[in-house]
């Protein structure tokens, strides 16, 4: 369906997997057109313009798309690296915040998401709760040693924010 936004979100991600970044730009514009307060189409525009290193493009659909859905931590989290590179230290910190809220509540719901675990790292460590944050990553780890995306965040946190290169190495090493 042409009119159809989610439509569009999905031809511009499967394009922009083919590498095909014009292809991909126009499908999002025709999405954001069509539909511009659909949640899918914000998170799908920020994914695309972030993964494209227009990190300062992407925080206003990352901001819409985290303020269309109270339980939607991912996108909130990565208004953290959004406004980390863009050096908005405030913005990065009340990103943070929310991060850290939203994860709480997902982790409540399901203790064992080690992915939702690893985002709320990466929040812990940005405002500062370095010992609960060291926490979660033990407790991420326990519940899914073979998860190397989840490593990868790990060491990410551990080394921004926690200031503990041995300790990401060692996250990092298998």
């Amino acid at each position: 369906n042409p009119n159809l936004a989610e439509a569009h979100c999905v031809k511009a991600h499967l394009f922009e997997e083919q590498g095909k970044k014009v292809e991909a730009t126009s499908e999002m514009e025709t999405a954001v057109r069509l539909d511009p307060e659909l949640w899918e189409v914000n998170r799908e525009a920020a994914r695309l313009l972030f993964r494209q290193g227009r990190i300062r493009d992407s925080i206003p659909y990352f901001e819409k798309a985290a303020s269309l859905s109270e339980t939607d931590w991912h996108n909130a989290g990565m208004l953290i690296s959004c406004y980390r590179e863009t050096g908005d230290r405030d913005q990065m910190r009340r990103a943070a915040q929310r991060t850290v809220e939203r994860t709480e509540k997902a982790i409540a719901a399901d203790p064992s998401n080690s992915t939702v675990l690893a985002a709320g790292v990466t929040a812990l460590a940005a405002i500062g709760e370095e010992e609960r944050a060291k926490d979660w990553i033990d407790r991420a780890l326990l519940l899914d040693p073979d998860n190397n995306i989840m490593r990868y965040n790990l060491a990410c946190a551990l080394t921004t924010d926690l200031n503990d290169r041995d300790r990401a190495i060692e996250v990092l090493e298998p």
